[in-house]
């Protein structure tokens, strides 16, 4: 398995990509390597980061991508004007299929833009998704979309809400996960019109579709999958991303702490990969901006797990089953993009 690694993102920097990759070497799974990096961006830079590390140039692949797509570039000009980035090279190559995952840290937007602009959508896919691991109370939920499509309609939620569920179910071996309408209330005549739309298009599909649930709920353990729209997640993500720095200068003095091994280190956004993009025919884990060497290397574990599991596979395969099922349970039914299969 070959995982191609944006390593020219300036805000993580380019020593701290390779020495997360060096790390996800190290501790890969299973007594040989799951996986070979290759590594994406100018070329002697990379080659002096190896040389500092100390790590053995049989060890990686490097492609020489000497253009860099910085974090506040704009990604619909960036990928035109930097065609020989390490976004832009290494979503193609994830297309023609020299690499069998893409991670990067760099910046979102572009990563996205390049997928869609790059990288085929799975079939009856209309609009691609980011999907997050939430910590809760009891085990991990996975929250989708946080900001690849801010405006859905109602039938990309339905297919979202599948993605969700396909993923969940083989990369954190939940059998029938339990996918929950993010709401302003519980009851199904709740919200706007859209979020009604989508309430009734769950409820005719053949996953498990458990209601609505509300803000209070995320942290419980009452959805494994929690469905919405991009600009509203990636709101609660921002927010949610926000709440370990604040609870650690509370707890300052008091002993606890969010990061390392703390009592509340759950809560640290960079114990977790990153957000997964759900939809296009590639997996692709997108890092967070400020992410350590230790988020680095388990973003690559994540995308290893995804491909060992044929994460992309089951995904294509639940939004047919549940278009078709919808579809075939009224196809007259309101419900924008439920075609026929």
């Amino acid at each position: 398995m070959r995982i191609a690694v944006d390593a020219a993102g300036r805000e993580p920097g380019l020593r701290v990509v390779v020495q997360g990759v060096m790390d996800a070497l190290g501790t890969a799974p299973g007594s040989e390597v799951q996986f070979r990096p290759v590594l994406y961006g100018p070329e002697t830079e990379l080659r002096q980061a190896l040389e500092e590390l100390d790590v053995p140039s049989d060890a990686v692949d490097i492609v020489d991508a000497p253009e860099v797509i910085e974090m506040d570039d704009l990604p619909h000009e960036a990928l035109t004007s930097k065609p020989n980035s390490s976004i832009v090279r290494a979503t193609k190559d994830l297309s023609a299929g020299l690499v069998d995952a893409f991670v990067s840290m760099g910046n979102t937007g572009a990563v996205v833009g390049a997928c869609r602009a790059f990288v085929d959508r799975l079939r009856w896919i209309n609009k691609p998704a980011l999907g997050v691991p939430l910590p809760r109370k009891k085990g991990m939920g996975f929250m989708v979309d946080v900001g690849a499509t801010p405006d859905p309609k109602s039938g990309h939620m339905l297919q979202f809400a599948a993605m969700g569920s396909a993923f969940v179910e083989r990369v954190y071996g939940i059998n029938e996960p339990r996918v929950g309408l993010l709401n302003i209330g519980t009851e199904s005549h709740k919200g706007d019109e859209r979020s009604r739309d989508v309430y009734k298009l769950l409820q005719r599909s053949p996953l498990n579709f458990i209601g609505n649930i509300e803000g209070g709920d995320i942290f419980e353990d009452r959805a494994d999958v929690i469905v919405t729209t991009g600009f509203v997640g990636n709101v609660l993500l921002k927010f949610t991303e926000a709440i370990p720095g604040m609870l650690q200068d509370r707890l300052t003095g008091t002993g606890l702490s969010v990061t390392g091994d703390g009592a509340l280190a759950d809560l640290d956004y960079r114990r977790y990969g990153g957000a997964t993009l759900l939809g296009v025919d590639g997996t692709v884990v997108i890092g967070h901006g400020r992410s350590t060497a230790g988020a680095v290397a388990r973003a690559m574990r994540w995308a290893s797990k995804m491909v060992h599991g044929h994460a992309v596979e089951a995904i294509r395969d639940c939004v047919f089953k549940t278009r078709r099922a919808v579809w075939l349970s009224n196809p007259f039914a309101r419900g924008e993009t439920i075609d026929e299969p």
